[in-house]
């Protein structure tokens, strides 16, 4: 290397990134699922839903490869292509589609990454490149919506994405490059209207793939995953990649949150973040749920024409994450919202959520609730506001939609639904003044 310009090292660089791509390329053997339709319409899907470990994700980026190495869409393009990649959030495209160990660079490490004051791109040798977008903020949508003309568009986890069908809109609207501008898109099935509608149009084609089939996982972790969820909704949707509907005994239903759904919040008079603590101080294996809700102020009839203050579901902050982690997240909830109080759950290992969160903020109001009563007879009762009309998702929350219409009384409950239920509780059917008395 010594001696060589640096013109002559990049075009060393170049070289050798060519040939371990084409070393890497033809030593990929694909599942049954991951085999790509012979031809996809114009503005139609190749849509993979599969169970964990399946191989959505590396696919979809197999597909992108060979579309990029294929005939240009429009030869007027440096390198023939311009596409986009649509994850839950722009980081999520940036880890899982393109630095992960099945995004872009592991078919082709040739691809490289580049942000530049018009966006985030992956970017080939040819000029071919592929702007990465999120769906989950109102600015993410307006990038959406001035984001350019584009002949592939990758949807990598659809069914998480928060404004889903507001990703499809737009990024339809620009796919206007070339003769055959398409979908591909790869998730997790979850029972969102959106992803039904899909399955069931006809320009959309459906591969399915189950964690049990995925070979290249080993075989010791499937076999624990199937035993420890066996008979679930969880096993159905999480590893079968079966796409559940309405569960039958699920006390809220796909359609009812539908129906219910709002696109903004109007004025509030209260606002809490609940908490969901994980069964196990410092137990990282179970999410902590973290809920952010609010009572409007005006009174409003509900379905059976009673004048009522109406609950709106704000955000969803839930996930696997340490304590202190899980009261930061709160105690910033707390203040970007300007809630009025902090509720948490303390009679299921939850003591220790005061004394943290005491830690992070002193400025925090802080109030707990104890369950004196079954999980169902705590739900039930939110899910009824729900059905009379009087409670809202704001534009949607994928996770604990999917807890809703899947939790059947009797079963563990989840996380984020139980964050949920305390939160429109201690709005709506607490007594007045008394946030403990959710109970």
């Amino acid at each position: 290397m010594v001696g060589m310009s640096p013109a002559e090292l990049e075009l060393l660089e170049q070289e050798l990134a060519a040939r371990l791509w084409a070393k890497r390329w033809g030593r990929w053997k694909p599942y049954p699922w991951q085999v790509p339709p012979p031809a996809i319409e114009t503005l139609g899907w190749w849509l993979q839903l599969g169970g964990r470990g399946t191989g959505k994700t590396d696919g979809c980026a197999r597909y992108m490869v060979a579309h990029v190495n294929g005939p240009p869409c429009d030869p007027r393009l440096k390198g023939g292509h311009r596409m986009a990649i649509i994850a839950p959030t722009q980081g999520d495209a940036v880890e899982a589609c393109v630095n992960g160990p099945s995004g872009l660079k592991a078919h082709d490490p040739r691809v490289v990454l580049r942000t530049t004051a018009g966006g985030t791109f992956a970017r080939w040798p040819s000029g071919a490149e592929a702007k990465l977008f999120g769906a989950h903020t109102p600015d993410d949508v307006e990038r959406l919506r001035a984001g350019g003309n584009r002949c592939l568009v990758w949807m990598e986890e659809v069914a998480a994405q928060r404004r889903l069908k507001d990703a499809i809109t737009h990024s339809e609207m620009g796919l206007r490059i070339g003769s055959n501008p398409h979908y591909i898109g790869s998730t997790t099935p979850k029972p969102r209207t959106e992803i039904i509608e899909l399955t069931e149009r006809s320009d959309v084609i459906v591969t399915k793939g189950r964690t049990r089939d995925a070979i290249h996982l080993p075989q010791e972790q499937r076999d624990k995953l199937i035993r420890r969820h066996a008979g679930t909704a969880t096993e159905a949707q999480e590893l079968d990649g079966e796409l559940l509907k309405d569960i039958e005994g699920a006390l809220w239903k796909r359609l009812v949150l539908d129906r219910t759904r709002v696109g903004a919040a109007p004025p509030l008079v209260r606002i809490v973040v609940a908490i969901d603590p994980a069964a196990t101080d410092g137990d990282e294996s179970d999410e902590m749920g973290i809920i952010v809700a609010g009572l409007g102020q005006a009174y409003i009839p509900d379905r059976n024409g009673f004048v009522r203050q109406h609950a709106y579901v704000l955000d969803d902050l839930s996930g696997r994450m340490s304590p202190e982690e899980c009261m930061r997240k709160a105690a910033e909830a707390y203040h970007a919202w300007k809630a009025d109080v902090v509720i948490a759950e303390t009679n299921n290992g939850g003591d220790w959520i005061g004394t943290t969160l005491r830690q992070i903020d002193r400025t925090v109001n802080y109030d707990t609730v104890t369950a004196t009563r079954g999980k169902a007879t705590r739900a039930e009762p939110v899910a009824a506001v729900f059905s009379q009309n009087a409670a809202h998702i704001v534009t949607s929350l994928p996770e604990l939609e999917t807890q809703l219409v899947t939790w059947v009384p009797g079963q563990d409950s989840p996380d984020r639904l139980d964050a949920m239920v305390w939160a429109l509780t201690a709005l709506m059917l607490a007594p007045a003044g008394n946030s403990a008395a959710v109970a």
